[in-house]
Formats: C-alpha cells, sequence, structure tokens
C-alpha cells in the first residue's frame, strides 16, 4: 500500500525530503523497511532501510541505508514508498483505510437510500484521495468525489455503505 513518497534531497548528508500519505509512517519505529519502485524499472520495486526518520515543518527527513549524499540519494526522488499490508498498523477505531472503502456501496446521506454506485477504485491526488464511484447499471456516468467530510458521511464496513452528501451534484460538476 502506498504511504508516501519521496522529495528532493534535503543538506549534505544524504538525508531526502519524504512527504506522507496520512500518518502511517509517523506511527512507524526506525529503523524500518519499505519498498520502493527500482530506479531502473518501472515495474520493479527494491526493499530500502530507512535509519533515521523524523518531522520538519510539513514533512519528513529520512536517511536511507547506503546512500550517504546528496548525488546518490537524489536517485529516489518522485518515487513512491510502500508497506505490505501486514506491515500497516491497525487504524484508530474511527479511522479506516481507503483501500478497505474499495466496494462500498453508496448511499444518499439525507435520504439512506441506495443510489446505485459502488466506489471501484481510489485515485492518490496530492491534496485528498478522490473516490471513484462506479454505477452498477449501464450507461451511468462515473462520479468523482473528494474524500472529505464535505462531500461524505458516515462509512459502515459491516453493511458495506457510505453516506455521499448531495450526491445528485455531481452529475452536474
Amino acid at each position: 500500500m502506498k504511504v508516501g513518497g519521496f522529495g528532493t534531497s534535503h543538506g549534505i548528508k544524504g538525508l531526502i525530503k519524504v512527504y506522507s500519505d496520512g500518518e502511517t509512517l509517523a506511527s512507524l519505529q526506525t529503523p524500518f523497511e519499505c519498498l520502493v519502485q527500482k530506479i531502473s524499472e518501472t515495474n520493479s520495486y527494491q526493499k530500502v532501510k530507512v535509519e533515521s526518520f523524523k518531522r520538519n515543518g510539513n514533512h519528513y527527513l529520512a536517511k536511507i541505508e547506503g546512500f550517504e549524499t546528496p548525488e546518490a540519494v537524489i536517485a529516489f526522488r518522485n518515487k513512491s514508498i510502500y508497506l505490505k499490508e501486514e506491515e500497516l498498523p491497525p487504524p484508530d477505531e474511527d479511522e479506516v483505510y481507503t483501500k478497505d472503502l474499495i466496494g462500498l456501496l453508496a448511499i444518499s446521506y439525507e435520504s439512506k437510500e441506495k443510489i446505485g454506485y459502488k466506489i471501484s477504485d481510489i485515485l492518490d491526488n496530492p491534496a485528498h484521495p478522490i473516490l471513484v464511484l462506479e454505477p452498477l447499471e449501464e450507461g451511468q456516468p462515473n462520479l468523482l468525489i473528494p474524500f472529505i467530510n464535505q462531500f461524505l458521511g458516515d462509512w459502515d464496513l459491516q453493511a458495506k455503505t457510505i453516506e455521499i452528501k448531495d450526491w445528485e451534484q455531481w452529475f452536474e460538476v
């Protein structure tokens, strides 16, 4: 599961900026291992060991084992960071991993009635994830809804439903 991404190098000691997708990375103890897309290949991943990891403003600074200079660590720039699902910490009681929302049926926040859509995918977006709602019947368009409180109500993983606020407006967008 994608949990963040590398930015530019930082300083002269081989540190690199890390931007986190949520709080998962902040909950890990160093050293930890993660998967990163191989530098020279597109569909292959390599395991890297993060020796140190600390908050620095709106991002983190990481020290990757074996990469001691800014020139060496820059090879990771713009690469995504992945953890295996079993390595993820359990979410808090009132939280959920976005991957767990795939397959939930959309219901109206106002009426609690099914609206004929289910979540088929989650798109990464710098501001927030985007839910892709796929119609249950052919001939209807997919809906893209930002994963923010303004547009979503509660979800129920047991009942497999998620509330969509003012869902009719998404046909006009």
